[in-house]
C-alpha cells in the first residue's frame, strides 16, 4: 500500500508567513560559503545539505491522508483542509471526468478533521462516487451540518459527486477487496477512532486525536492486537512531554515520548510524529524529533530497539 500524508497539522491552519521565508532565507545564506554557491550543482547539493527546517517546511494543513492499495482502490482519511491538495491531484485522474471511486473514513469531526469538504472540487463532479463511513452514529449529518447556510453558501446536496454514508460498528473490520481496516476507540473529548490498515502481509495504524498519558499506560494493553506488529504508526505527538502529563491533561492529545514507549512495547517498526501543534514552528519540530532521538537513546531497552522515527510533514509519501 501507499500512504501520502496531505495534512499533518493539529488543530487550526498553519499558514506559512513572510516573516518564516525571510528567516529561513537568512539562516541559509549565513551557512553559505563561496563554493556553495559557485555553480548550480553546488547550490543544489548544498540544499541538500541543509537542516530540514530550513530547506523546507512541514507544512500547515489540517489532517487528511490518503491509503492506496496494491489494486489501486483509494481510501481518504479524514478531510481536513489537505483535503483540497488532495482533490487538485485527484481531479488529475478519474476524478476529473466525474469517473473516480473512492472510499472516506472520518476518525471523528472535530472542525480540523472535516474543514477542507467544501474545497474538495472531486465532491463537484456528478458521476464521482464516495462511500463514506464512521463508527460516529450520525456522520452524515455532522458533515451536512458544516455547510448550512449560515455557515457555507453551498451546502453538501450541490455537490453533485454521489454520496453514500455508512455507520461502522465500534471496533469492528472493514473490508475493501484485499484489505482489512480495523477501527478502535481512542481517547479524546467527544470521541474519536483510530483505524489500522492490513493488507498483503502489511499494517499501517493511524492514531490521530489519542491522548495516551502516564496514567492511560495502565491500560495500554486494550490497544495491543490494534498496535502490535505495526509496520508503521502514524501516531499524534502534538504535546511535550511536559504538556501531557502537566499543562494539558485531558486535552486529548499525546506526547513524542509517551509514542516511543508504546512503539517499543507493541514492536512498531517506524514511527511518524503527527497532528503538530500549530505553534510549533519547523525550527520547533526539527527539535521534537532531535528530543525524540535522545529520549529513545536513554534507556538501554529502547535504544537496543530499532525504531525508525520521522516527522510528518505535508506531501510524506510512505510505501509499504
Amino acid at each position: 500500500m501507499r500512504i501520502t500524508l496531505w495534512g499533518v497539522r493539529g488543530s487550526i491552519p498553519t499558514p506559512f508567513s513572510h516573516t518564516m521565508v525571510s528567516e529561513k532565507i537568512k539562516k541559509a545564506m549565513s551557512l553559505a560559503t563561496q563554493k556553495d554557491i559557485s555553480s548550480e550543482e553546488s547550490i543544489d547539493r548544498f540544499i541538500d545539505s541543509l537542516p530540514f527546517s530550513v530547506k523546507g517546511t512541514y507544512g500547515g494543513n489540517t489532517t487528511c491522508l490518503e491509503v492506496r492499495s496494491k489494486d489501486g482502490e483509494i481510501i481518504i482519511v479524514d478531510g481536513g483542509t489537505g483535503l483540497k491538495n488532495l482533490g487538485a491531484s485527484l481531479m488529475r485522474e478519474d476524478f476529473g471526468r466525474g469517473e473516480g471511486v473512492a472510499t472516506m473514513l472520518f476518525t471523528h469531526t472535530h472542525w480540523d478533521h472535516i474543514q477542507g469538504i467544501p474545497f474538495f472540487v472531486p465532491f463537484y463532479i456528478k458521476g464521482n462516487r464516495f462511500n463514506i463511513y464512521s463508527p460516529f452514529s450520525d456522520i452524515k449529518e455532522r458533515i451536512e451540518y458544516q455547510q448550512v447556510f449560515s455557515h457555507f453558501p453551498v451546502n453538501l446536496d450541490y455537490m453533485f459527486a454521489t454520496k453514500e454514508f455508512f455507520v461502522l460498528e465500534k471496533e469492528s473490520e472493514l473490508n475493501l477487496n484485499d484489505m482489512k481496516i480495523i477501527n478502535k476507540r481512542m481517547r479524546h473529548p467527544g470521541g474519536c477512532f483510530g483505524f489500522r490498515f492490513e493488507e498483503s502481509g502489511k499494517s499501517f495504524v493511524f492514531t490521530s486525536d489519542c491522548e495516551f498519558n502516564i496514567d492511560e499506560m495502565d491500560y495500554i494493553d486494550t490497544y495491543r492486537d490494534f498496535l502490535t506488529n505495526a509496520d508503521v504508526a502514524v501516531f499524534d505527538a502534538q504535546y511535550t512531554f511536559e504538556d501531557s502529563v502537566i499543562n494539558k491533561v485531558d486535552w486529548g492529545h499525546s506526547s513524542a515520548a509517551i509514542a516511543i514507549d508504546i512503539a517499543v512495547r507493541f514492536n512498531i517498526k517506524k514511527l511518524i510524529l503527527w497532528h503538530h501543534d500549530p505553534d510549533h514552528n519547523d525550527e520547533k519540530l526539527d527539535a521534537v524529533l532531535s528530543n525524540a532521538m535522545t529520549y529513545l537513546s536513554m534507556d538501554k531497552k529502547k535504544r537496543d530497539y530499532d525504531l525508525q522515527i520521522e516527522v510528518a510533514f505535508d506531501g510524506m509519501v510512505i510505501d509499504l
